[in-house]
């Protein structure tokens, strides 16, 4: 280990001296940020079936590139946490494996990304994900202070937990995930209005908001609200009258995804406007 990097005893008690243990994710990937000279990074968890939230974000590139991988399923942090490797993306603007979010991550100024599984032995807990404004690969001592903070994340999220023992993140770890909850229970209206399974209900999930430029969590809000019901016709999905109050899904004028962050977009009218 070069002599510049910082060790994990040293990165955990800088983050866990902190009273309130729900600080302690973002206390965490503000330290990584800083130690390893990026312009964002972020902290994701994993469900036992695959599915990622994100527990905490630097804000701008940081929130920007973890609601991007989780609005498109795909992006760096999937597979690091499908592989339980260390996944690279020096450039991501020549790299051919996920060409939405390479796209959609250029036009949020993120040039590379670098993802580090969280793991013990056999159980995925999630991603520690950091993003550059410019392209090039991460130094050695770089590498080495990503994988500390790794292994810093895996005692965090388990000193989170009062779980004795790691079958998977627990439910109790997963409440502090900002984006799951309204997420998956949107999941599970729409794959009853559909008949489909909770997975196919997702990927529909995640085509409006990608279509409409929202954000997932945006899209979601609705569904759970009932201002917004998916249906077999050939556009998808249609607005319902009678919802919580709330303002409807807005057009993708440029082509893509232009706010991530959350979902009050003025650029959106009425429902009856895109019924």
């Amino acid at each position: 280990m070069p002599s510049s990097a910082p060790r994990v005893a040293d990165v955990l008690a800088s983050v866990v001296s902190r009273d309130d243990r729900a600080t302690w994710p973002m206390a965490l990937v503000e330290e990584c940020r800083r130690a390893l000279g990026a312009d964002g990074a972020g902290l994701a968890v994993a469900d036992p079936d695959g599915s990622i939230a994100v527990l905490a974000a630097t804000p701008g590139l940081g929130q920007a590139g973890e609601d991007l991988q989780f609005t498109l399923g795909e992006g760096p942090c999937q597979v690091a946490s499908a592989s339980g490797r260390l996944v690279l993306s020096p450039d991501l603007g020549a790299d051919p494996r996920w060409s939405q979010y390479s796209r959609e991550a250029g036009a949020h100024g993120i040039r590379a990304a670098f993802s580090a599984p969280l793991q013990v032995g056999a159980v995925r807990l999630g991603v520690l994900d950091v993003y550059r404004r410019v392209p090039g690969s991460l130094t050695m001592a770089a590498l080495t202070s990503l994988q500390v903070y790794a292994e810093a994340a895996v005692a965090v999220l388990l000193l989170m937990s009062d779980a004795g023992e790691a079958a998977g993140v627990p439910a109790d770890v997963m409440e502090f995930a900002d984006i799951r909850p309204v997420v998956h229970q949107a999941a599970g209206m729409v794959a009853v209005q559909l008949d489909v399974s909770l997975q196919v209900a997702l990927v529909r999930l995640r085509g409006e908001a990608f279509a409409a430029g929202r954000s997932l969590r945006a899209v979601a809000g609705d569904v759970v609200a009932r201002r917004l019901a998916f249906d077999h016709t050939d556009r998808g999905s249609s607005w319902r009258a009678g919802g919580e109050s709330g303002d409807g899904a807005g057009e993708c004028p440029n082509g893509h995804i232009d706010r991530v962050d959350d979902g009050d977009d003025p650029r959106r009218g009425s429902p009856d406007e895109h019924a």
